[in-house]
Formats: structure tokens, C-alpha cells, sequence
């Protein structure tokens, strides 16, 4: 029994990560459309939601990744015109990021984008059945958070 139970949740986690896959996929053709990749695309909706706040560090932190990267990044958005970088008040070192009016219009577009890619992959989905869905991927994530304080707890 124990055996039926592993082989159908290796074939559901599968199946979880070709969709995601797929998700992806979908979001990035359409995104680099707008003449922007994937990973710019996170960093200005990073931007968005701290404008003006935060500087290239911060952002960095929020996405896990390192500040040169991030800086790289920045780079290649103020030079295509997304972002504006200008100095901080309290540390003229650190640069305070702004979206600018094409940059704004990129993330409109992207919220089109999700919407359409979301719409298109719960097509013919009840609501009672992403409910359920839902409620199953919480539960998943929860299973991930204890398993990681317990893992803390016992170092």
C-alpha cells in the first residue's frame, strides 16, 4: 500500500512541476515581448511595490540573490529606460530605485500577462476546485515550513 502511495505522489508532484514549467514558459514569451527578461521582470516588480525605499541591497535581499547580480540588472533597466536610480537622503552611496513611465507600463502589461496565463491554465476549473487546490498547497507548504522550524529547533 505504502509503495501505491509514494508512486502517485511522485507522479502528482510531477505533474506540479511540468505545470510550473509550463507556467513559466508561457509568462516568459509573452513577457519578452515587451522587450524585457524574466529576471528584469522580478526586479521591477520589485521596484514597483518599494519605489522609491529601497535601494539595489534591498532588492537583492527580497530575491535571493546576489547584490552584483542585482546591480547588473539595474544597469541594463536604466539604460533601456525602466528605472531611475538616484541618490538615498540619509547614504549618497545608495541609490533609491523608481520606476519611470515606460517602466510602469511594462508592469501593467505584465499584470495582463499573469492574468491571461492564469485565466487560459484554470480554464474549465470550478471555483469549489481551486478551493481545494488551494487548501491542498497550503497544506503543502505548511508540511515544508515544520519540517524546516523543526530542523532549527533541533540545531
Amino acid at each position: 500500500m505504502r509503495k501505491e502511495v509514494q508512486s502517485k505522489t511522485q507522479k502528482t508532484i510531477g505533474k506540479l512541476i511540468r505545470l510550473n514549467k509550463l507556467h513559466r514558459a508561457a509568462i516568459e514569451s509573452r513577457v519578452e515581448e515587451l522587450g524585457i527578461h524574466t529576471s528584469q521582470h522580478l526586479a521591477l516588480v520589485t521596484v514597483a511595490k518599494n519605489e522609491g525605499k529601497w535601494n539595489q541591497i534591498k532588492v537583492a535581499e527580497e530575491l535571493g540573490i546576489s547584490a552584483a547580480a542585482v546591480s547588473v540588472t539595474m544597469k541594463k533597466l536604466e539604460k533601456t529606460g525602466f528605472i531611475t536610480r538616484r541618490d538615498q537622503d540619509e547614504d549618497a552611496r545608495q541609490k533609491a530605485l523608481s520606476l519611470t513611465a515606460k517602466g510602469r507600463k511594462v508592469i501593467d502589461s505584465t499584470k495582463k500577462i499573469f492574468e491571461e496565463v492564469d485565466s487560459e491554465m484554470c480554464r474549465n476549473i470550478s471555483e469549489e476546485d481551486l478551493d481545494t487546490l488551494d487548501s491542498i498547497i497550503t497544506r503543502m507548504i505548511a508540511n515544508f515550513d515544520a519540517d524546516r522550524q523543526n530542523g532549527a529547533e533541533d540545531k
